[in-house]
């Protein structure tokens, strides 16, 4: 029989084996997102030997490394859940590592891995919900007609997948469909049927295909607009529009999408499909940033000022500023504990501070306008001897509580000690409500507060640069402090930093240039046109396509070498008949494939190794070097 031992709701054998956890969401993302802290705990015991036996001569000897299901047990009797370590454990490994493999080693069990979006995964969930709607047809109940128009809908689609797929062992096939097939196919259907069946979803077969489609949005949510985009421009004439078209179709056989699609939106700088999306990426890149894993949070702390610098409570330590450096400090001032303790006692929303009394009523100080009031009662002009008789006369703290009046009145004996740290940047996990990082910067540098009692860890360190600091807060809690430490950035000349500055004021100007491009509309509109309106129109036309122009340029991240492009499939060429400001016999580059599929009277991008910019030409102009 194996000896156990009771983790919570984990079994955890002698051997190192246990049972997976019941009645848990294992999908939270609170649970699959390990951190550093859990990772450096995995590192130590990894590099430990899992076994250890005598040798025969009075010496313990080791026999091998740990194995997963040994440091899972191990994590899960600390206390960390079972889910969380699982998924510490795989990133650690690299991802090699899934959840079956961890408890297969003594449990022998068998669980689902999470698949990536595939046309034969798609395929897959559609025969899963046609099996699953047959089933509720043949029970003849009055939910059959709407399972028959879902069953259409969904054998139509049917119809949109290879033959290859139907019939076929899909295991054998799957990769070789993925490769043969359009790569715009699986969104194209997915997007379809999401669309059409979004009446049925009361039907659980519909339901959860629709969920499963919905997931695959969000895991490839860019190849889906683009998907979209394709759709809205597919049937579109034109040379430059079909050139548009396909650099977005072969898009979506790229594993970088999104910085692939800044090197397209470069080159058609006309498009409004391509300028939304990259509106929406730089949109997105900018709430990641500023919400991420953790939140801004103020901080309220006594602050009392001497010759030795301003002195303040943080995270249950106190330090003291002193203009360049801030150190540990030693407080023996009985007013700044007295507020440091009321603090405590109350909790914050906005600007109000509360505290719940035993007789129903509540006491609430607006910091911002230093008032005080119990429900009706302002007590704001209050002596604290009258305070305190206040709370005694209507038994706010209760018989069993009465030595908290006296904190009370001592912490609104010396209120005024109390500010809000608004130089400092404070940021709470979310998933973690106890875990902090506070960033405080000085003339050189940057203090940062690290705080996880879960991990016994409350310390406070110099960083030299902020460009250290964004690495060290984004490893430690998940955020990006860049924004607010944009202009030290860019006094290190952080690249990164540099850019978004520019696409920012990039932006602001477009937003201004479309604001006076509808008031001239608007003007047109009313007055009708004049050629002092015309031009006007005109003029701002022109700067907008700069600025959008410039906006599209900002997302190539670097610029592509020549034997860059030769290296991915380019070739070299010359120019026949001038055009375009490109003079005869100047070297360019083509893509070789596209350029053996065109004719001579068809449109192809031409790069430009020289300044690493591209223009569409005929195909005729060009010769290509053999």
């Amino acid at each position: 029989m194996k000896n156990t031992m009771n983790e919570g709701q984990t079994q955890v054998y002698a051997d190192g084996g246990l049972d997976p956890t019941a009645g848990i969401d294992n999908g939270a993302a609170y649970l699959n997102q390990p951190r550093q802290q859990l990772l450096d705990i995995i590192h130590v015991l990894f590099n430990q030997s899992g076994k250890m036996k005598p040798d025969g001569k009075g010496k313990i000897i080791q026999s091998g490394p740990m194995t997963d299901a040994q440091v899972l047990a191990i994590l899960v009797g600390m206390g960390i859940p079972q889910q969380m370590a699982i998924s510490g454990i795989t990133k650690y490994k690299g991802g090699q590592v899934s959840e079956s493999d961890i408890y297969t080693e003594t449990n022998n069990q068998k669980n689902d891995n999470k698949m990536n979006f595939t046309l034969t995964d798609l395929y897959e969930n559609v025969m899963e919900s046609i099996n699953g709607l047959k089933a509720m047809d043949n029970d003849n109940s009055r939910v059959s007609y709407s399972v028959k128009d879902s069953l259409t809908i969904l054998e139509e689609a049917l119809n949109a997948f290879p033959m290859k797929l139907k019939n076929a062992d899909l295991s054998l096939i799957s990769e070789e469909i993925e490769k043969s097939a359009n790569p715009n196919l699986k969104f194209k259907i997915a997007r379809n049927l999401y669309t059409k069946l979004s009446v049925s979803t009361w039907l659980n077969p519909i339901s959860e295909l629709r969920e499963y489609i919905m997931e695959s949005y969000n895991n490839a949510k860019w190849e889906f607009r683009i998907s979209e985009s394709i759709a809205r421009t597919e049937y579109q004439k034109g040379k430059l529009m079909e050139s548009f078209n396909s650099d977005l179709v072969s898009l979506l056989n790229e594993s970088d999408v999104k910085s692939k699609f800044a090197v397209v939106a470069a080159k058609h700088p006309w498009s409004m499909d391509a300028k939304a999306i990259i509106n929406e990426m730089n949109a997105e890149d900018q709430k990641v940033a500023s919400t991420a894993n953790g939140k801004v949070v103020s901080v309220l702390s006594p602050v009392l000022e001497s010759e030795e610098g301003l002195t303040f409570h943080l995270h249950g330590k106190n330090y003291t500023y002193n203009g360049t450096d801030i150190t540990e400090a030693n407080v023996t001032d009985p007013r700044f504990f007295d507020v440091s303790e009321g603090l405590n006692m109350f909790s914050r929303n906005g600007n109000i501070l509360s505290l719940h009394g035993d007789n129903g009523k509540t006491l609430e100080y607006n910091i911002t306008e230093g008032t005080l009031t119990m429900g009706k009662i302002d007590m704001t002009n209050y002596s604290i001897i009258e305070l305190k008789e206040s709370l005694l006369a209507t038994n706010f703290s209760g018989y069993r509580n009465q030595w908290q009046n006296d904190k009370i009145c001592k912490f609104f004996e010396s209120v005024d000690m109390v500010a809000e740290m608004d130089n400092f940047t404070t940021v709470q996990n979310q998933e973690f409500l106890d875990v902090f990082l506070t960033m405080i910067g000085v003339s050189e540098g940057v203090y940062i507060n690290k705080v996880n009692p879960g991990m016994n860890l409350n310390e406070m360190s110099k960083i030299d640069t902020a460009t250290e600091t964004v690495e060290v807060v984004k490893e430690f809690i998940n955020f990006d402090v860049s924004p607010i430490l944009s202009e030290r950035l860019i006094a290190e000349n952080n690249e990164k930093a540099i850019s978004e500055t520019k696409r920012k004021d990039l932006t602001d100007s477009i937003s201004f240039l479309e604001e006076k491009k509808s008031e001239v509309e608007a003007a047109i509109k009313k007055l009708g046109e004049t050629e002092e309106l015309s031009e006007a129109l005109n003029l701002i036309d022109e700067e907008l396509k700069g600025k959008e122009k410039e906006l599209a340029n900002s997302y190539i991240s670097e610029k592509k070498t020549k034997d860059d492009y030769l290296n991915d499939g380019f070739v070299e060429a010359s120019i026949v008949k001038a055009s375009q400001g490109l003079k005869k016999r100047q070297e360019v580059l083509v893509n070789a494939e596209e350029y053996a599929s065109l004719g001579d009277d068809d449109l192809l991008t031409v790069m430009i190794p020289k300044t690493g910019k591209s223009i569409v030409m005929p195909k005729a102009d060009l010769e290509v070097k053999i």
